[in-house]
């Protein structure tokens, strides 16, 4: 595809519109479309911020499949008494796991589970030892504090989000917007999750960039990752 064609759909992309509205501005073939935004999509998911530091949240949630799952504090009560093991017990959801500086940056992948074997060594690999974390009282972060961290928590089970500057709202937000944006899609099939998920942490990133310029910088980083 030439340099032309690529700006063209770019341009559009980076928008919002559809494969099919992308199409006929362009006047470029549907499957054309289609193969140049899989791999744009593909750019975008290595496009991601390097190691975090200073003050940093950290929180887990669960994508697609059935509603079946509770919430935290249902989740962090059944525990306390004995009621529940493992979180997300229950449904057939795909756990997230996200990093977010508060400078504005944000990192998420998709996990198999979310115990501490899980989410800790993504943490000691993105996030740099001495940062403060911010987190909820879930069990796979108590082990923070002994692997270097300054580890600060919010207790969700009562009520509480916020503790001077101690919270993870900034992730929480970011969630919403994830969720908003693939529930406009209608929803998007797991097999896809991992390339929508690193267009919406790309987005959210790229946010106060103007349009052009994030066509420009997706534009380099393609010719990089197909190069």
């Amino acid at each position: 595809m030439t340099r032309a064609a690529w700006k063209k759909i770019l341009f559009w992309f980076v928008l919002g519109h559809s494969l099919r509205t992308i199409s006929q501005q362009t006047r470029i073939s549907h499957y054309s479309v289609e193969k140049a935004i899989n791999i744009t999509r593909k750019a975008m998911t290595k496009d991601v911020p390097g190691v975090f530091s200073g003050t940093v949240e950290v929180d887990e949630t669960y994508l697609g499949g059935q509603k079946k799952n509770k919430t935290k504090a249902q989740l962090l009560k059944d525990i306390l008494t004995g009621e529940e093991s493992k979180r997300g017990r229950g449904t057939t959801k795909q756990p997230v796991f996200g990093i977010l500086t508060r400078k504005g940056r944000v990192f998420a992948r998709l996990v198999d589970d979310t115990e501490a074997q899980d989410l800790l060594p993504i943490i000691a690999k993105r996030v740099k030892v001495g940062s403060r974390v911010c987190s909820d009282t879930w069990r796979a972060y108590t082990g923070l504090a002994a692997k270097g961290y300054v580890h600060r928590t919010v207790e969700h089970g009562d009520k509480e989000y916020v503790r001077g500057k101690n919270h993870i709202n900034g992730l929480e937000g970011f969630w919403g917007y994830l969720k908003r944006k693939l529930a406009a899609k209608g929803g998007v099939k797991r097999k896809y999750l991992t390339l929508f998920l690193g267009e919406y942490v790309w987005r959210y990133n790229y946010r106060e960039l103007e349009p052009k310029k994030q066509a420009v910088r997706l534009l380099k980083k393609i010719t990089n990752f197909s190069g």
